[in-house]
């Protein structure tokens, strides 16, 4: 049934294609000025699409997509992590080549040549939209576009980070609308989906028994919308068209439901549709292992681009004739293990015939007779398994480690003196450290625990948690989700003591430095606030720096505050904390038209993140307005500020003075009332806010009454006699 599903706009737009398999040409020709689309659907395991024999699924855009296109059959991500991929995607070069090991931690180099900047140097248009947070543009992954969409709401800090994603359809809107903006053909659109990765929720017109085929069938329409805005500007059949996935899903088929922590053929294999202008060599399929490393050189070449950098890809242009990829075995590795649990990572090595998975306890597979990999051969297969081991070993030879940066002496100093232990990281732990395997229960526990976190069930997710950071203290996640889920449960003390331990592991941890640093805060130890958000800001210097200048607003430090603000947005324009202090700063300096500016540049930014209230945003802004004399704006902007905080004392004590100088009294007054009665709870500040206010305003009467009230209601509070 699901398989019969059509998208009709994309039948529409390009239905006519070949439905017969087209014989091998003798050789294909390159497109020189051809149009190049790459489409990464995020956590895609090729196994569950029907073009590679999956029974269960519905993707007939894909499908439809394949009959014209060269299907290569055995493709392999270098990393099963969203921004390595990527970056090895992008560069052609392998992890320990580019430098990005995990999702968090590392960055592109600004100077590295990617297949975005090549093009742009060729003269290509570049435009990009990616739906998931850990591709947003701090990450550097967007060096070389023109135009690089990544306005994706975020929600809170830490490893949650890398499940924050914004629906396809906001992304395929975005580059479509790049598309048409572009007054020739010669451009290079990315489009990057996060449909399927967790959390997977998908449509209702998508309901499938697996919600995983579910995503991936509402990945395949959206491709679909995509291809029909290519079509509407005939660019579709012009262009140069690969289709690839970052990395597979475990699903459970090893024990690991998600990815990152294995390197099995599930996590690994990816589909690579490639489809060349008007269909050429279409319907064929491309045996042998190829690498997403492979995917810049072949599209470069295919285009007639130069690389001027050296690769660790090859270009398979050679292979759409012979139908086969030249013999050589594909690298693949998870420091993940090591990085976020102090356990041992994992390399692999992918030949015709074998996947040999260096661990502590190596593995083999035999993939021609064992496709699911069961049976470990390693034990009976040992010439083969040495001889992909030693291949590791040279390929890896003279790799940098793998830090996710510098622990330099000074803030190790400065840890200790703040009375946080510091030891050597899970990082450098030795060849002793634990496999993987033998920790996947303990993984999927974590796993269960930030879900209950999730849930605000946090005194749930602590009891799953406790147990094991007591067996395995070398678990950084474990730690880091304990100590937000004791901030949560009003346990200080006990979470400090638990963002320690991250600090132990990871010194210069940036979410652990800025958690320490909003909890001194609100303890009145702005020495040590202070000292926790320089510390991280040697990793993330926006929202340390923001936090910083927060800090020193809090302070009355108005120069200070002003200079860390601009030190954060110097790093990341769309910082709206930053752009707010900035505000507060001219507003209380009278710079008025300065301070308006600001709070519109926050008030705009902080659209990528809609739930979060900013008090005094609107007010400060309305405050400015009035004062220049734009009394009608002014309105409007304190209205927003009661909008989001209804007893908003800044809004409704701004509100009545305005209203008051239009001799609006009544209107004043109703508005001043809201203070207590849109309060819950109000409590003696509150009714004193109303009775200072209204004194200040001089409504006599009304301070009168409403002290009266506060009397009633707090008998015993001087301030009302």
């Amino acid at each position: 049934m699901h398989r019969c599903r059509l998208i009709v706009a994309a039948a529409l737009a390009w239905s006519a294609v070949a439905c017969t398999r087209a014989p091998a040409p003798a050789a294909l020709p390159s497109f020189p000025g051809a149009p190049i689309v790459l489409i990464s659907i995020d956590t895609l395991r090729a196994d569950h699409l029907p073009l590679y024999g999956y029974d269960a699924g519905s993707t007939p855009v894909l499908d439809r997509l394949a009959r014209t296109s060269l299907v290569f059959h055995d493709v392999y991500s270098q990393c099963p992590l969203t921004l390595p991929s990527h970056a090895s995607l992008l560069t052609g070069l392998l992890p320990f080549h580019h430098g990005v090991r995990d999702n968090i931690g590392y960055a592109v180099k600004p100077d590295q040549e990617t297949l975005a900047s090549r093009l742009h140097a060729a003269g290509y248009a570049t435009g990009a939209a990616v739906s998931a947070y850990v591709l947003r543009h701090q990450t550097g992954i967007h060096g070389g576009f023109d135009f690089f969409d990544d306005a994706i709401e975020v929600a809170g800090t830490g490893e949650s980070l890398s499940d924050t994603q914004r629906d396809g359809e906001v992304t395929v809107g975005a580059l479509s609308a790049w598309v048409d903006r572009q007054a020739g053909e010669k451009l290079f659109a990315f489009l990057h989906l996060y449909e399927p990765h967790t959390p997977y929720a998908p449509p209702a017109s998508h309901t499938m028994p697996q919600p995983y085929d579910g995503e991936i069938a509402y990945a395949d329409e959206l491709v679909g919308r995509f291809f029909d805005r290519l079509s509407a500007r005939t660019l579709f059949d012009r262009a140069i068209i690969a289709v690839v996935s970052d990395h597979g899903e475990g699903l459970g088929d090893h024990g690991e439901a998600e990815h990152g922590m294995f390197l099995y053929r599930e996590a690994l294999r990816v589909p690579w549709i490639l489809r060349l202008p008007g269909g050429a060599g279409g319907g064929a399929r491309i045996a042998g292992p190829a690498g997403l490393i492979d995917v810049a050189p072949t599209l470069l070449d295919l285009a007639g681009v130069a690389s001027s950098g050296a690769r660790d890809g090859q270009s398979l242009a050679a292979a759409l004739s012979s139908r086969r990829v030249p013999e050589r075995t594909i690298y693949a590795e998870t420091l993940y293990p090591r990085l976020h649990f102090g356990w041992s990572d994992l390399a692999s090595a992918v030949d015709g015939r074998y996947h040999y998975i260096r661990a502590p306890s190596a593995e083999l597979y035999d993939m021609q007779s064992d496709s699911r990999e069961r049976t470990n051969l390693a034990p009976t297969k040992q010439t083969a398994a040495a001889s992909l081991d030693a291949w590791l070993a040279r390929t890896t030879a003279g790799a940098a480690a793998a830090q996710p940066s510098d622990t330099d002496r000074d803030a190790r100093e400065r840890l200790r003196a703040l009375g946080y232990a510091t030891s050597s990281p899970p990082q450098a732990a030795s060849g002793a450290a634990a496999d993987p395997k033998d920790k996947i229960a303990a993984y999927e526990t974590l796993r269960r625990a930030q879900q209950l976190a999730a849930q605000g069930r946090d005194g749930e997710a602590a009891r799953e948690l406790e147990p094991l950071a007591g067996r395995d203290p070398g678990m950084l996640d474990v730690w880091e989700l304990l100590a937000r889920s004791r901030v949560k449960l009003g346990q200080t003390r006990q979470a400090i003591d638990a963002f320690g331990k991250v600090l132990a592991i990871d010194p210069l941890k940036p979410e652990t430095h800025l958690a320490l640093a909003r909890i001194f805060a609100l303890e009145r130890q702005p020495d040590r606030a202070r000292d926790h958000a320089e510390l991280a800001a040697r990793r993330d210097p926006a929202a340390a720096y923001e936090t910083l200048a927060e800090l020193m607003l809090d302070a009355g430090h108005l120069d200070d505050a002003a200079a860390f603000a601009e030190r954060s947005l110097a790093a990341d324009d769309l910082r709206y904390m930053s752009h707010f202090v900035r505000g507060i700063v001219a507003q209380r300096r009278g710079r008025c038209d300065e301070a308006i500016a600001s709070f519109r540049r926050a008030i705009d930014a902080r659209r990528l993140d809609p739930h979060a209230i900013v008090r005094n945003l609107h007010a400060g802004l309305a405050d400015c307005l009035a004062r220049t004399g734009r009394a009608a704006e002014a309105e409007r902007e304190f209205k927003a500020e009661l909008a989001d905080m209804p007893w908003s004392p800044e809004g409704r004590v701004g509100l009545a003075t305005l209203y008051r100088s239009q001799q609006r009294d009544a209107d004043a007054r109703n508005v001043l009332a809201g203070i207590v009665t849109a309060q819950p709870e109000p409590n003696a500040d509150a009714y004193w806010t109303v009775v200072h206010a209204f004194t200040v305003l001089g409504d006599g009467d009304a301070a009168r009454e409403w002290k009266l009230k506060a009397r009633g209601r707090f008998p015993g509070n001087a301030r009302f006699k």
